[in-house]
């Protein structure tokens, strides 16, 4: 797998994440703290990441990492490393929120429909962020 080809899958996931969240997005971008601490829908956001990192044939461990880690960036912001540490352990745990988003969101074959599944479960299922200016 080359670099540049890296560069592009990585853009097009936060960029397909930025839009799959913009709803709920507060004026500063950031996404709602109910997210953060969420095991099945930070699961779904790794299932369509895998799945689309599958159907691109990116295989090593470490790319795969490498753009996961940008998602989680778009998505989290500042919040980014504490959220994948959440995810890890989850992951560790065998928790079965997390496990039950990851497959749900990994089923079907065409990237754009898990994009929109996510983002309908995203706005049904949370509020948009508020940020409070003092």
């Amino acid at each position: 797998m080359f670099g540049l080809e890296l560069i592009k899958f990585k853009r097009e996931l936060t960029q397909n994440f930025s839009d799959c969240f913009a709803t709920l997005k507060d004026e500063l971008g950031n996404v709602p703290i109910e997210i953060q601490n969420d095991a099945f829908i930070n699961g779904a956001i790794v299932g369509v990441c895998d799945a689309y990192l599958d159907q691109q044939q990116v295989h090593k461990k470490s790319s795969r990492a490498l753009i996961l880690d940008a998602v989680f960036e778009e998505i989290y912001r500042r919040e980014s490393v504490q959220v994948q540490t959440k995810v890890d352990d989850w992951f560790q745990q065998q928790d079965s929120a997390f496990f039950e988003g990851h497959k749900q969101a990994s089923t079907g074959i065409e990237h754009s429909a898990r994009l929109k599944w996510l983002s309908e479960f995203a706005q049904q299922n949370f509020e948009s962020a508020n940020n409070l200016i003092l």
